[in-house]
């Protein structure tokens, strides 16, 4: 097990070294400082995402509403802003929680598959997003100016929006791996079969890890909006895609039970890097999505082959010949040979 999660948790890494070194060969100002600091700023609306599927795939399911819940949270939250004022932005993370919400109950206690309830989602949000803002129009913010500082301006490397984003990480990494929540959602992603045996309810867990996981997609919509300084009703399609990429790219496994929060991060600055530099040295963009596509197909393999190899070493020890006992083995005959000498 040791070798399978070292090995998932290898590949983004490895990914970005080999896009940057390919990148900066291609174009020099690439591993500029300030292309850097692009990229680390463009970023944490796909890590956000990611980090929620990651929660979802954790638990054996996934959410492909999640660029379209986004794109909703963030068009409620600039009306509410406009109404009344910029911090209620706030309310882009309750429309995820409430979309996560009911597909978390749809999956968990009526037991739709992940793909229909999700698929659901993804279209009830879009129509009703393209409603509330009179047929698609972007909703624009009234205090752009506000929302262009906290998403742009750089503190310390990073914009203030930013550094919330990066909290709302670390508040992940804490719960995944150091609160009961987080370790229960593991425990029914490797083993539903299980979890009951700790007392653990699986429908509930399921709905915490969809509502984990819309969190996240409304976090991500209210960056969203303050980049954009609007509301963007017809955004958030294909990111879906990009945040299940980032998180098997980061080492979630797609069968569940085994998730880690920096892995997740960094695969989806791998896909951040793949597209600025394509951007960069004027290829394709679509090229990105091969991209992207090659390397899921590559850490599946990987991951393939180190769980073919764990399972073999397991194997082998299990059917290797165990060391001879300390006493002699009493055999028949020896007891015959032995039984004229008992008195």
């Amino acid at each position: 097990m040791i070798r399978a999660s070292l090995g998932r948790i290898l590949v983004a890494p490895l990914c970005i070294a080999v896009a940057v070194a390919v990148f900066a060969a291609a174009a020099p100002d690439f591993v500029s400082g300030g292309n850097l600091a692009n990229v680390a700023g463009q970023m944490w609306v796909l890590v956000l995402l990611a980090v929620g599927q990651m929660f979802a795939i954790a638990s054996r399911g996934f959410d492909i509403s999640v660029g379209v819940v986004a794109a909703l949270a963030g068009t409620v939250a600039a009306i509410a802003a406009n109404q009344f004022g910029f911090w209620a932005l706030a309310a882009a993370p309750l429309v995820g929680i409430a979309c996560g919400t009911l597909n978390g109950w749809l999956i968990g206690r009526l037991g739709l598959q992940p793909i229909v309830a999700t698929l659901g989602m993804l279209i009830a949000a879009k129509g009703v997003a393209l409603l509330i803002s009179a047929d698609g129009q972007a909703v624009p913010l009234s205090d752009a100016a506000l929302s262009a500082h906290l998403a742009f301006d750089a503190v310390l490397g990073l914009p203030p929006l930013g550094w919330l984003a990066l909290a709302g990480v670390v508040a992940a990494h804490g719960l995944l791996r150091h609160a009961a929540i987080g370790r229960r959602i593991l425990m029914l992603g490797s083993n539903p079969d299980a979890i009951g045996l700790v007392g653990a309810d699986a429908g509930a867990l399921q709905i915490r890890a969809y509502q984990l996981c819309g969190l996240f997609a409304g976090l991500a919509g209210a960056l969203m909006t303050a980049r954009a300084g609007a509301g963007l009703p017809t955004e958030g399609s294909g990111m879906e895609l990009q945040s299940i990429a980032a998180a098997v790219i980061g080492g979630t496994a797609l069968s569940g039970g085994a998730a880690t929060v920096w892995t997740v991060v960094a695969g989806a600055a791998f896909i951040q890097v793949v597209l600025t530099g394509l951007n960069l040295t004027g290829v394709s963009p679509f090229l990105a999505q091969v991209a992207v596509g090659a390397v899921i197909v590559g850490s599946g393999l990987i991951d393939a082959g180190l769980r073919s190899l764990l399972s073999s070493v397991r194997r082998s020890v299990s059917t290797s010949p165990k060391p001879s006992p300390a006493n002699p083995t009493i055999t028949t005959s020896t007891i015959q040979k032995t039984k004229g000498t008992l008195p």
